[in-house]
């Protein structure tokens, strides 16, 4: 299996060559490309250029770029004999991209090729153990990433490599903040779940709060400052929702999944806590419990991009599907972020 990668930053490091070494061993090849000649993570085989990457063998490539970047490098792909591209979320990043994308999905044979990934597709646990019958059981979704974070020699926080816990020194500026850049995450999970019970996945959000790092309002006309958390409120297929997003929850945090609670009274508890996912079926006092282990990427990647489970393979048709409901819920969320800072 020849593998190619478009970006070659923190995501391609830490997140999918551990995954890739653990579930594929010696049975891959990865090529890349960067901008940035000093990203050379060790095993992938650098190219000189995209145009060279672009003419190789691959059986399948992901653009991991600078989510701002993700549109123009797709379009040059799009243009290659390349068959099957994964995009990393979210998969552009402004409003007039979308447009765009729109546009060049609709040329022939171009959206079957293009996959949106959010990795947390892989998190269907409720649905697969069986815990919820139908959409109608639910009465309330909870969703949540809550990111730990450390603190600079000022006393401010500051954000954490997700995989491997190290001050991430980046400076985030919008449209990067939380409510595109993790939202993304706890929406698509949240939707896909109710999607799987028989949801329409019609949605409508509103943002009640959001707040920069050093816990700050956002204000009308700042088109610079990223959020650092914001709560988000709406429904989704007709079951009220709240969005509970933040990258600075100190060292506590940590938390990243759904609490679902069902007209019943019992409640389904989906949470990442270290290096497994938890399920939790709560009735009362009796607790069952479910323990998943390993990375997120890792079950994401061998259980719906490569391999004999990939999407491209199972269900083709259902590729451009999932990526139109990845546009949907990253245009609703850059319209949520228009909102809160004016027209831009």
């Amino acid at each position: 299996m020849l593998l190619g990668f478009v970006g070659l930053g923190s995501v391609v490091e830490t997140a999918y060559l551990p995954a890739l070494r653990l579930r594929f061993s010696n049975s891959l090849q990865c090529l890349g490309f960067d901008v940035d000649p000093a990203k050379q993570p060790d095993g992938v085989m650098r190219c000189a250029s995209l145009a060279e990457l672009l003419t190789q063998p691959l059986d399948t490539l992901f653009i991991t770029t600078a989510s701002l970047h993700h549109l123009e490098v797709l379009e040059q792909v799009l243009a290659s004999p390349v068959r099957r591209i994964v995009v990393e979320k979210p998969i552009v990043a402004t409003l007039t991209q979308i447009e765009k994308l729109k546009t060049l999905l609709v040329l022939p044979g171009a959206a079957s090729r293009v996959l949106a990934l959010d990795h947390w597709m892989a998190r269907l646990g409720t649905v697969q153990q069986g815990l919820v019958d139908t959409v109608a059981d639910i009465v309330r979704i909870e969703g949540f990433l809550q990111e730990p974070s450390g603190f600079n020699a000022a006393g401010e926080p500051i954000a954490l490599n997700f995989a491997t816990g190290e001050p991430d020194t980046r400076t985030l500026r919008h449209p990067d903040g939380v409510i595109l850049d993790i939202g993304t995450h706890v929406l698509a999970m949240m939707r896909e779940t109710l999607r799987y019970l028989g949801g329409n996945c019609d949605m409508a959000l509103q943002v009640v709060t959001a707040k920069d790092r050093l816990g700050r309002d956002i204000r009308k006309g700042d088109l610079t400052t990223a959020e650092g958390e914001a709560h988000l409120q709406g429904q989704i297929s007709g079951v009220p929702v709240d969005l509970w997003l933040n990258k600075y929850a100190g060292p506590s945090g940590g938390q990243k999944g759904l609490r679902i609670y069902l007209r019943d009274g019992r409640i389904i508890s989906h949470d990442r806590r270290g290096a497994e996912d938890v399920l939790e079926h709560i009735d009362g006092e009796d607790i069952q419990r479910w323990h998943v282990p390993g990375s997120i990427y890792e079950h994401c990647l061998a259980g719906h991009i490569l391999g004999a489970q990939s999407l491209f393979d199972r269900d083709p048709q259902e590729v451009p599907r999932t990526t139109q409901r990845r546009i949907e819920e990253v245009e609703l969320l850059l319209t949520l972020q228009q909102q809160l800072r004016g027209p831009h």
